[in-house]
């Protein structure tokens, strides 16, 4: 993608381990999410196949990934840091934007938001990552 599609939402979770053990977490889970793909991604059509690539890193810090299907193109960016005062604890956001194609597009976006799936789907990313580094 040659230019950021628009910021959707944001969501973060404070993990109450070291930036290291985080993102140490949060490239595993990431591996296996783009080993195994998602069943929606083959339905959309998406590009790359599982729904997601890496497009950009800065270890420790950010981690963006990308995609396209026929409605939409996205991008899912994951932010790490350090909150001030609170121990060894990690600030871990998931920023989404996304531009929609179309009157089909619109429609998506819409049923995409109404129903919670978008929100639960980060949501759960966000804690499995958690639980991931409260496990190292």
């Amino acid at each position: 993608m040659t230019s950021e599609p628009t910021h959707l939402d944001d969501h973060q979770l404070l993990i109450p381990a070291s930036q290291e053990r985080v993102w140490q977490a949060m490239l595993d889970y990431i591996t296996t999410l783009l080993r195994r793909g998602r069943p929606i991604a083959w339905i959309l059509g998406a590009s790359p196949p599982n729904g997601f690539a890496v497009i950009a890193e800065e270890p420790h810090h950010r981690l963006d990934l990308s995609g396209q299907h026929r409605f939409a193109t996205y991008l899912l960016r994951f932010e790490l840091t350090i909150p001030p005062d609170r121990g060894e604890s990690t600030l871990l956001r998931a920023r989404s934007y996304a531009d929609f194609h179309g009157l089909s597009g619109r429609a998506y976006r819409t049923a995409l938001l109404m129903s919670g799936g978008h929100v639960g789907g980060v949501r759960l990313m966000l804690h499995r990552v958690r639980a991931s580094a409260l496990r190292r």
